[in-house]
């Protein structure tokens, strides 16, 4: 498998993600004289980003559900009266969709914005997502919170707010941070969700492949979603940052960030974003400065990842550096 080495684009207007897109049958779109013999994958996605230039983005299954740009924008202008956007896309059809509002929460020396973060992809490489959870049949009543940091313009994708305080993600932390719920995928078909199998002991909750997704239906569980998260007043997250800034990072900072696994080449970016940093700021080094930096540099460097796992690096070096506090 070839991977296409790729820096994501950057927009604040909904206009340049929102193109028309379409699932159109592949045998529509074969020259005369062409038969599909291929049973998988007969649906291309197809988009036009310019008048007479078209893009065929993936080639899926009859039941895979296309969420388009435009059904975002909608459930958020009506949900969401003042907002800016932080849009990171690439030229393959992934999108992570920020929605930044203007309420702002202190961290250190700094303030963040309360934000919300949309993934979405027309290519099938990143899973559709909001704050970093996949759709649900049972949604839970807590929504985390993301947070825009104006320093670096990016959305932090790393979150506590699964846990019900700092003192319980402290404890799953020293527990050596087990899997919180178990793998598990129900269908959802013609407005009812079915599948075969009992729930696993101690999943928390289901998750909707993406396969005939009812869009009427994903706007409604969209809009309880934004909800819960204009009336949360709260967020572990916010908290585990602000002692994050509290703590100054042990031994050669070129090291701790090596220790977290990220590619080598985006992390002797992330130092070099952290000494910038330092100085932006006149401030000492801290695992907060240091989170931040990988944030960065997952996301504006040029890499072989997807917008996908660039987030999960983004969370799985969160929750290493905050490891370091306990």
């Amino acid at each position: 498998m070839s991977f296409v080495s790729t820096s994501l684009e950057r927009a604040n207007k909904w206009d340049e993600i929102c193109f028309p897109v379409k699932a159109v049958p592949l045998n529509e779109l074969l020259p005369a004289g062409y038969r599909l013999l291929a049973t998988d994958r007969q649906t291309a996605v197809v988009g036009q980003e310019a008048p007479g230039s078209f893009q065929i983005f993936a080639l899926q299954g009859k039941q895979y559900s296309l969420i388009p740009n435009l059904l975002l924008r909608q459930v958020i202008d009506e949900c969401i009266a003042d907002y800016t956007l932080d849009i990171h896309y690439s030229d393959r059809g992934e999108f992570s969709i920020t929605i930044i509002l203007p309420e702002k929460v202190p961290v250190g020396q700094e303030s963040l914005y309360k934000s919300l973060i949309i993934n979405n992809s027309y290519s099938g490489k990143t899973p559709f997502t909001i704050q970093g959870t996949a759709l649900q049949m049972q949604p839970d009543q807590k929504t985390r919170v993301s947070f825009y940091r104006g320093l670096c313009s990016n959305g932090l994708m790393g979150w506590a707010d699964d846990f019900a305080s700092l003192a319980e993600y402290d404890h799953w932390l020293r527990a050596g941070k087990p899997n919180q719920a178990i793998a598990f995928t129900a269908v959802r078909d013609l407005g009812r969700y079915s599948d075969n199998k009992a729930e696993p002991e101690g999943a928390i909750h289901k998750k909707v492949s993406h396969k005939s997704i009812d869009l009427e239906w994903l706007a409604g569980y969209l809009k309880g979603i934004i909800a819960r998260f204009l009336s949360q007043t709260t967020s572990v997250t916010a908290l585990l940052y602000g002692r994050l800034s509290q703590h100054p990072p042990h031994g050669q900072v070129h090291e701790l960030i090596g220790e977290t696994g990220i590619p080598k080449q985006l992390a002797k970016q992330a130092v070099e974003r952290l000494r910038k940093e330092e100085k932006l700021l006149k401030a000492q080094p801290s695992l907060w400065l240091v989170y931040n930096a990988i944030n960065y540099s997952l996301l504006n460097s040029r890499s072989s990842l997807t917008i996908n796992d660039r987030y999960e690096w983004d969370e799985r070096v969160l929750h290493h550096l905050a490891s370091l506090t306990v």
